[in-house]
């Protein structure tokens, strides 16, 4: 079955170790973000890695190469460890080699960005814009691509090395800052190796742990 990862969006660690005990059971992996990296996360991850628990950081590093690789080389063995496509070829692969321990996930576009803005700004839509972003992850021998559902097929289909990492999905759509939300029920053709992230819908629930379950049975 697809990995199913919990995004912890918060900057206080009780609360992330709360919901990673309530589900660690029913979810393959936790992503942190900058907001809970930054200050003690090191240390935070560390200790949850040596316990056992499956960590996808979520940094977006985007700067030269050099730079990139010395920001690389103090991160704990993480799962996975995104750099954001935006940086090029020669940046996600100098990450690719700092830290070949670590599956790394370029990120093609975040899920808050309008087509139209990726159209004013890039002079290309997003469909361009995510497939230039794939061939550059796919030639530095990036292990996946941080990529909107509505685009992960295009993706599959036209770069079958590249494992995706699906944010913004829904049980239920709802109304926030992801313009390229994915309902679960259209991703049920991803692989075992594939990652889709659920955040809110999960951890603001009422009962987060049912909430979880039911997701795993549709996908499932």
């Amino acid at each position: 079955m697809t990995r199913i990862c919990i995004a912890l969006n918060t900057k206080n660690w009780e609360e992330a170790r709360r919901t990673i005990n309530l589900l660690r059971k029913e979810a393959e992996m936790f992503k942190v973000g900058l907001p809970l990296y930054l200050g003690r996360g090191k240390d935070e991850v560390t200790t949850l890695i040596r316990d056992g628990v499956k960590i996808f950081l979520d940094l977006k590093l985007n700067d030269i190469p050099s730079v990139v690789s010395l920001s690389l080389e103090d991160i704990p063995k993480v799962e996975i460890l995104t750099v954001h496509g935006l940086g090029g070829y020669d940046m996600v692969k100098e990450a690719v080699r700092t830290r070949s321990d670590i599956k790394i996930a370029v990120v093609s576009l975040m899920t808050s960005i309008s087509g139209d803005w990726a159209l004013g700004v890039f002079k290309r839509g997003t469909k361009g814009l995510i497939s230039n972003i794939a061939r550059i992850s796919s030639e530095a021998g990036a292990w996946g691509l941080v990529v909107p559902g509505s685009f992960a097929k295009y993706v599959r289909k036209n770069f079958k090395n590249l494992n995706l990492v699906v944010p913004g999905v829904r049980l239920e759509r709802g109304k926030d800052e992801h313009k390229f939300a994915t309902g679960v029920l259209e991703l049920k053709w991803l692989g075992e190796e594939d990652v889709i992230v659920l955040g809110r819908e999960i951890t603001e629930s009422a009962d987060p742990l049912e909430k979880l379950r039911r997701i795993k049975e549709q996908i499932g």
